[in-house]
């Protein structure tokens, strides 16, 4: 009994909520315009890792690359062929999960928008920041010494391009 209840009180608040707010439409669109979006991005620019596995007194260096992935802040200058579709371009900064705010993204490219007012867009382009580097010298070096203890490499960087996909919500 108690269920029926809260189902009935919950249909008719809904009802009630509905109906005391003003729904209009409205059709008028504009045609351009700058949108701002925050999303999240992937892109081609790998960083190259070293770590190192501890076993007893046996210490091995481990190689990887990771892709530089993230959230981003978008604004967009954007045009509307058509009510549903928008076209432009835009620019933003993007934050990479695994580096955090040491190494941004710029972010430029395209951008296509669907729904009436931009609220879902999908931006790609190239992204241009600064990549994690383990030289050859380096990677030689690691792999031939025998370490006693972990020790500490410290990071090359270059500043590199690369392809990059994203999906983002508009927020202003």
């Amino acid at each position: 009994m108690r269920s029926l209840f809260l189902i009935i009180f919950s249909l008719l608040f809904t009802i009630h909520i509905v109906k005391s707010q003003d729904l209009t439409l409205d059709l008028s669109t504009k045609k351009h315009g700058v949108v701002w979006s925050a999303g999240i991005f992937k892109s081609w620019l790998n960083d190259e890792y070293v770590g190192f596995n501890k076993v007893g007194n046996h210490i091995t260096p481990i190689f990887s690359e990771k892709y530089k992935m993230g959230f981003a802040i978008q604004s967009h200058y954007m045009y509307k062929p058509l009510s549903w579709l928008g076209l432009g371009i835009h620019l933003g900064l993007g934050l990479d999960v695994n580096s955090y705010i040491t190494a941004p993204v710029l972010l430029f490219g395209g951008s296509m928008s669907f729904g009436n007012n931009h609220q879902f867009i999908i931006y790609f382009g190239l992204a241009d920041g600064k990549k994690r580097k383990i030289p050859g010298v380096i990677r030689d070096q690691i792999l031939n010494i025998s370490y006693t203890e972990i020790p500490i490499i410290y990071d090359n960087t270059e500043l590199n391009s690369g392809f990059y996909l994203g999906i983002g919500y508009r927020i202003f």
